[in-house]
């Protein structure tokens, strides 16, 4: 950075933090807020959690500046069934999100894509089956959202999709690929912002060449923000979208980083 430019942004900076004092406000920021407003580097990390039905008899912490939460139970067309809960405390962070599990069509619930966006599917019409089940996966937790957080609450943000090796999926990975995409068409009729959980590694061998371009939540098996922050860089991009949020694991609750 210039030395030029240096001097205007800590001038910029230096004026909010007048305002801020004049407000009586000051308390409630600190420097690196100050720097992410008039758009220095941030000196202090956007930190924040992630829940879902695992963690529901577990005490939730307290200031952090942001949380996702998971709407189903683990898989597609399941429960958490505490989201209205952990959902009211992730609120109280400032900043709400979600996220739901998404897999190819298996198990009980795999003829739920036979019917639906695009269209009626013979039994070897894989990719056509599962681009249906995904839609209609989305829909499902939309719904359940729906219910316990009201329309409001559903219009989170952002949703995000998990896409892990658990549950299982297909050997295909376009028909892994047509899942996903049903699910973030869904998604994004509800007209809200979307993004995929995973590695570059589980995304690749999942999905293989699949790029929807949306926003990436980036796992990591970090135990400190610093680390983590390493990951936010255009190289794990995997979806061909910017990585938004880093997952790192310090020790008991899940830890995200924003980018």
């Amino acid at each position: 950075m210039g030395r030029r430019r240096r001097l205007v942004l800590d001038t910029v900076a230096a004026l909010v933090l007048v305002s801020l004092l004049a407000s009586g406000t000051a308390a409630a920021a600190t420097p690196g807020r100050i720097a992410e407003t008039v758009g220095s580097a941030t000196e202090i990390p956007y930190v924040g959690f992630d829940v879902s039905w695992p963690n529901c008899d577990q005490t939730l912490p307290s200031g952090r500046d942001f949380a996702v939460v998971g709407v189903t139970g683990g898989h597609p067309f399941s429960t958490n069934p505490c989201l209205a809960r952990q959902f009211a405390v992730a609120r109280g962070t400032g900043l709400a999100e979600l996220y739901m599990n998404i897999t190819a069509p298996n198990g009980a619930t795999a003829g739920l894509g036979r019917t639906g966006p695009a269209g009626t599917c013979r039994p070897t019409m894989y990719w056509c089956r599962s681009y249906n089940y995904g839609y209609r996966a989305a829909a499902a937790a939309w719904s359940y959202a729906v219910r316990q957080l009201g329309s409001a609450g559903a219009h989170a943000p952002r949703w995000w999709l998990d896409v892990e090796f658990s549950p299982r999926w297909s050997s295909s990975p376009s028909v892994n690929a047509a899942a996903v995409a049903g699910a973030l068409r869904y998604l994004e009729s509800r007209r809200v912002r979307v993004g995929v959980y995973s590695t570059s590694y589980q995304w690749r061998t999942i999905v293989g060449p699949y790029r929807p371009r949306v926003a990436v939540w980036y796992a990591t098996a970090h135990t400190s923000t610093s680390l983590a922050l390493q990951h936010c860089g255009a190289a794990y991009g995997f979806t061909g979208g910017p990585v938004k949020i880093v997952q790192y694991t310090p020790g008991g609750l899940d830890a995200d980083t924003l980018c």
